[in-house]
């Protein structure tokens, strides 16, 4: 509930930052326009996955607000990140850059569940842009 942030908490915003700017300039540079509609739908699976595997760490807020998604609900959405990454980029591709997400999500979530008991919005905001940092760059790498 603290507004402020720390010297970590800046040095993770400034590192996500030029990961993400890095990864567009290649990107936008190849031309790979493609690439950005898929990162911004591979990027927000891992939102409803954490939403259905972990409880909310507090007892108010938007995450409690939103509510718990079923598991057959969060694995369509997942279905269809899948299909419209699939549909820009190619399947191998898209399972390199899922690949390259599911590792910084599953830590952040591990960390979640065992700092603060589940998640809240803010952990689910920051998988989301850990997601997108990493498609980004899974997909600047495949692609340039």
């Amino acid at each position: 509930k603290d507004s402020h942030i720390g010297s970590y908490g800046v040095l993770a915003l400034l590192l996500v930052t030029l990961m993400r700017w890095s990864a567009l300039t290649a990107l936008i540079a190849g031309g790979q326009w493609a690439a950005l509609i898929a990162a911004g739908a591979l990027s927000r699976a891992p939102m409803a996955v954490m939403m259905a595997l972990m409880p909310n760490a507090r007892r108010a807020g938007l995450s409690q607000a939103v509510g718990r998604p079923a598991f057959g609900t969060a694995m369509a959405a997942v279905a269809a990140a899948l299909a419209v990454a699939t549909l820009a980029v190619g399947p191998a591709a898209t399972l390199g850059a899922v690949l390259l997400a599911a590792l910084p999500c599953a830590a952040l979530a591990q960390v979640a569940r065992a700092r603060i008991g589940g998640q809240t919005g803010d952990i689910l905001g920051a998988a989301q842009q850990l997601a997108e940092a990493a498609v980004l760059a899974a997909l600047a790498a495949a692609m340039t």
